[in-house]
């Protein structure tokens, strides 16, 4: 993985952190905070949009697979440090927001992140034996 690659990835990284900031703070009191089952939905719908755009980062930039792991820590490394400030300074940012909104947010967030980190930690599946070596199996 070039330095270049890293670069891109702590880009894409960073705008899709703050693009789930911004979707959370826009719709956290109405709609996300709402019923748990609509914040739990909202964590997976999170976590596959970053995950979707980890893959979609990591396809243009023809990552091999060897070196996906990294790009999976230069991808969350941005949106994990924006969120510890975020959470850091919550109400001085988001005023508006209740305190208990802090909680739900930075979990939202590790939520997020620890699945596109697991799409990120994949191995490839194992290619099954072909020929005669296949028929003792």
């Amino acid at each position: 993985m070039s330095k270049l690659d890293a670069f891109w990835l702590v880009i894409a990284g960073t705008l899709t952190w703050v693009a789930a900031t911004v979707f959370y703070v826009t719709f956290a009191r109405n709609v996300i905070e709402h019923a748990f089952w609509f914040y739990a939905l909202n964590a997976l719908l999170i976590g596959a949009a970053l995950t979707i755009f980890y893959e979609l980062t990591i396809r243009l930039r023809q990552v091999f697979r060897a070196a996906r792991p990294w790009a999976g820590v230069f991808y969350a490394l941005p949106g994990l440090a924006g969120a510890a400030i975020v959470t850091a300074r919550f109400q001085s940012f988001f005023p508006d927001l209740p305190p208990e909104s802090l909680g739900r947010y930075a979990a939202l967030i590790l939520v997020g992140y620890a699945l596109m980190l697991n799409s990120a930690l994949e191995r490839p599946a194992r290619r099954t034996p072909v020929g005669k070596l296949a028929d003792r199996h």
